[in-house]
């Protein structure tokens, strides 16, 4: 059950990785946010809007 749940979080700061080099944003940032905060991250990632 742990594993799924790291899975999971991992996932979510891949996610939040992919998106954030996408729209030019701080892709560190993003990542760091990903692993502590899972969904809510990834929730504030896909609204935020791209960089010039």
């Amino acid at each position: 059950m742990e594993i799924l749940v790291l899975l999971v979080w991992v996932g979510c700061a891949a996610i939040c990785y992919s998106q954030a080099k996408k729209k030019n944003l701080n892709v560190g940032l993003w990542t760091v946010l990903g692993l502590l905060f899972g969904f809510f991250a990834v929730i504030g990632v896909l609204v935020s809007q791209p960089k010039a």
